[in-house]
């Protein structure tokens, strides 16, 4: 996993504000809300850290698409996994994922979303694998969709795929590779009723023609 005392992100309610800890009554539970997990039909976990409450709200709504759709892709992934997985998604803004971007790829600037695998994919918690991290902008994802006139949930499942393929070994660096996981991409997010996002350019993930996750 990567180092969280790099995020700076609340990990217990004790370091959290004052608001955090004691939200009005008639609000959403701030730390009931700071975690949640997606459990899908093949029980495959995605363990999130919400750690900007502005995610909140499109986590929930993007849940079902996005569970039917890791069910449907890790079924075409490499054969170490075929198990039930697990991954870890911080759900952070564009200052922290840019402050990431910069301290693991010295790249400047914001992205959507960025992609850790796991330094040991053969390790199993609670007979899953651990397959590793994910970190998404919550101002540049929410641009994005709106830019290109999409939904939120979308453009969510559809980052969560491309850093899932990413966890998996999946890359773009290569014209080849890119056309390949573009056309798994693209056939998945169909499967779910979701449109071709490389028909248009501006829903392409920011990273997918520049350098691998």
């Amino acid at each position: 996993m990567i180092n969280t005392d790099f995020l700076i992100m609340p990990l217990d309610p004790v370091e959290m504000t004052s608001a955090e800890q004691d939200p009005e009554p008639d609000s959403p539970d701030a730390v009931d809300h700071a975690y949640h997990s997606w459990v899908t039909a093949d029980n495959h976990h995605f363990d999130h850290n919400l750690s900007d409450p502005r995610w909140i709200s499109c986590v929930f709504s993007s849940e079902v698409k996005c569970i039917t759709l890791i069910d449907l892709a890790v079924r075409y992934l490499p054969a170490k996994f075929s198990g039930p997985i697990e991954v870890s998604v911080l759900w952070t803004d564009d200052l922290t994922i840019a402050e990431l971007n910069q301290h693991f790829r010295t790249k400047s600037g914001a992205t959507n979303i960025l992609s850790f695998p796991s330094d040991d994919q053969s390790v199993l918690t609670e007979d899953r694998l651990f397959m590793g991290d994910l970190v998404l902008g919550f101002e540049t994802v929410m641009s994005e969709a709106k830019a290109a006139g999409i939904s939120e949930q979308d453009h969510i499942a559809h980052l969560v795929l491309h850093g899932l393929l990413h966890l998996a070994g999946f890359d773009h660096i290569l014209e080849d590779e890119a056309a390949d996981m573009e056309k798994i991409e693209s056939y998945l997010l169909s499967e779910i009723g979701i449109a071709d996002p490389y028909q248009d350019v501006t829903y392409t993930p920011a990273e997918a023609r520049d350098a691998p996750l």
